[in-house]
């Protein structure tokens, strides 16, 4: 990443004015609101799975998709005049009110709006064939109920539509703003269809908390498709949601720090949203899903207001994803929490006009097939740890991340700005570099990257697993680069990229590295091979991109060995991301054989030792500049 250096006393004056203007504040995460460049502070209670192991909060009643239609009250909705079966029901200048708790099966054609108002009752509506048309309101309108539970029935299909202009009462009033609005707890359950047109505003929106635990759900909005003010916690279902202005799914409460939460346990989703995909004021919890997003006109839009906000999965607080299927192609970041986001697994295909995913704090990678298919920035976080898995990243500017702290630089942005950053674990920012680190303990990491492949303003840190990056072709930026120290202790890694800015590991490693400066740039594909003394492989790579630079490392690289290094040639192993596996290395054109002296060692490709000062703060580590 490209960074700006600025004059310590400026900088000491504007963290003055910040502090001052953040004395009040007494918080432990930070949160951003809608707009990207404004931003507020909330302390945010930790994700948990329920004892039925989900993240969502659901009550046997909302599971339960039976009816006695013996006991229940028939509604038949008609323009002429609905015809009523049972009690608890009127009709008046077409709105059928439901006053009463019990089960309600509905059916018919109908305009106008179906009313509730049945004190603190629980009222089971049953929709069995239903299209309710209401050009000035809601077409399902909850005003007050313990809560109300929507059954679709099975084998039908059931339509709900306003109009894109509201009457009401007095000039102060904006509620009702959906479709099928509820003020009070909402659930909806059943095989049937549900089809919502959203033309005023939202689709499906309940003040308290939205539970939904199966359905075919089709809902097409101005503003919000699905919107739990409280929460929204989905079981199960099929989602075909689209909007122009607003969310696929929100949850928006920002007064109460345990509730604003979004919990997906199962579903399919397909979102096509003007603004983000799926937003939760505090946290997001996935536990499995297939989750196909597109914000905006995806990931290379730019037509967009870069004020407003265009992420996938987006929250204030944590995100934790268990597993799942993703595709993701988004105006801006595919995967954006203000505070941590953790991956347990699942597989990813994402695509962003800004980063692949973000962190402002911790980003946690312990399984998963991500792939990173577009991005301004690719992984990025204050701290990014990944265990294991196989991740391919590629990135306009800089592939991994490890930003923020008090170092007297500013991060620079992509075409929304520059992102926020907090310290590892939640804490405020403001504490030293030390706190940002990347650390790679297995999987493999592909990283291609025009700016700088890994970049952190700490440590960074492998202690297993394989890293392949290919950096950039400009003097401007490196394959690696850091300011605290990179520390091998195992693992593979790989880096190749421009000679200007180059730097290697540190010789504070326990594991041996070669840094290779080249005399003249290589061309993308070049192999560059490695064998010991005895002819056995140490690696054979082929860079995807020019280089003129790179770095080594491998348990098979020995202190004391002498080792032939070789370019050109063919090879005919096994490639993935440019390194060879069962390696059968013929023809290529011997440049040194070179004597692993050290932690380090840093030759030219006739094996002449090349010394240079460190950049980054660490022994050993940047070449001759």
């Amino acid at each position: 990443m490209k960074k700006t250096k600025f004059n310590l006393a400026i900088l000491s004056l504007l963290l003055i004015i910040l502090l001052a203007g953040c004395a009040k504040e007494e918080t432990v995460k930070t949160t951003a609101s809608t707009t990207k460049n404004s931003e507020q502070v909330v302390s945010v209670q930790e994700a948990t799975k329920t004892a039925d192991n989900k993240y969502g909060v659901y009550e046997e009643e909302d599971f339960d998709e039976e009816y006695d239609k013996n006991t229940a009250t028939t509604i038949e909705l008609k323009d002429s005049g609905s015809v009523i079966t049972g009690s608890g029901v009127s009709e008046k200048d077409k709105i059928v009110s439901i006053t009463a708790g019990g089960t309600y099966i509905i059916t018919g054609n109908y305009h106008g709006q179906l009313k509730i108002n049945a004190n603190e009752e629980t009222v089971h509506l049953v929709l069995n064939n239903v299209e309710i048309t209401n050009e000035s309101s809601s077409a399902i309108y909850v005003e007050q109920a313990k809560k109300v539970i929507t059954t679709l029935a099975q084998g039908t299909n059931n339509t709900l539509s306003d109009g894109s202009d509201y009457t009401f009462t007095t000039t102060d009033q904006t509620e009702p703003d959906a479709t099928f609005y509820s003020k009070d707890d909402l659930t909806i359950n059943g095989t049937g269809n549900l089809e919502v047109s959203g033309n005023y505003s939202n689709g499906i929106r309940s003040k308290d908390d939205l539970v939904i635990t199966n359905g075919t759900i089709k809902v097409t909005a101005k503003n919000n498709a699905i919107k739990g003010k409280d929460s929204v916690s989905i079981a199960d279902g099929t989602f075909t949601l689209a909007t122009t202005e607003g969310d696929g799914i929100q949850a928006n409460n920002s007064t109460d720090t345990s509730k604003g939460w979004i919990a997906i346990d199962g579903g399919t989703f397909a979102i096509q949203s003007g603004n983000d995909g799926i937003q939760a004021e505090t946290n997001l919890s996935i536990g499995k899903a297939e989750i196909q997003i597109q914000t905006a006109k995806g990931y290379d839009d730019q037509s967009i207001d870069t004020t407003a906000s265009y992420k996938g999965l987006k929250a204030s607080g944590n995100i934790i994803i268990e597993d799942g299927d993703f595709d993701l192609n988004t105006a801006d970041d595919a995967i954006h929490s203000n505070a941590t986001v953790t991956i347990d697994n699942g597989t990813f295909s994402l695509a962003s006009g800004d980063d692949g995913v973000h962190a402002d704090t911790d980003l946690l990678i312990n399984n998963g097939t991500i792939n990173v298919n577009h991005s301004y920035e690719g992984l990025e976080g204050a701290t990014v740890t990944i265990n294991n898995g196989d991740i391919s990243v590629n990135a306009s500017d800089d592939g991994i991340n490890a930003a923020g702290g008090s170092s007297g630089e500013a991060e620079a942005g992509g075409q929304f700005g520059a992102d926020s950053f907090g310290e590892p674990g939640g804490q405020p920012a403001g504490g030293g570099d030390s706190t940002k680190f990347i650390e790679i303990n297995g999987g493999t990491t592909y990283v291609n990257a025009d700016g700088d492949g890994i970049d952190s303003n700490g440590d960074v840190r492998i202690t297993d697993g394989t890293l392949i990056v290919n950096g950039p072709t400009d003097n401007g930026n490196a394959a690696l680069d850091y300011d605290g120290t990179f520390t091998m202790t195992g693992g593979l890694l790989a880096a190749s990229g421009s000679a200007g800015m180059a730097m290697s590991t540190s010789d504070v490693s326990t594991q041996a590295s070669l840094s290779v400066y080249f005399d003249e740039t290589q061309k993308a594909g070049t192999v560059v091979h490695l064998e010991n003394a005895a002819g056995d492989s140490i690696i054979s790579l082929a860079p995807d991109k020019d280089f003129s630079h790179i770095t080594i490392s491998s348990p098979n690289l020995k202190v004391g060995e002498t080792v032939t290094l070789y370019t050109g040639g063919k090879e005919s192993g096994t490639v993935k991301n440019g390194l060879y596996s069962n390696s059968n290395y013929t023809g290529g054109t011997e440049l040194a054989k070179i004597t692993i002296d050290s932690m380090l060692t840093s030759v030219d490709q006739s094996g002449a030792v090349v010394t240079g000062s460190q950049m980054g703060g660490g022994p050993g580590g940047q070449g001759p500049r």
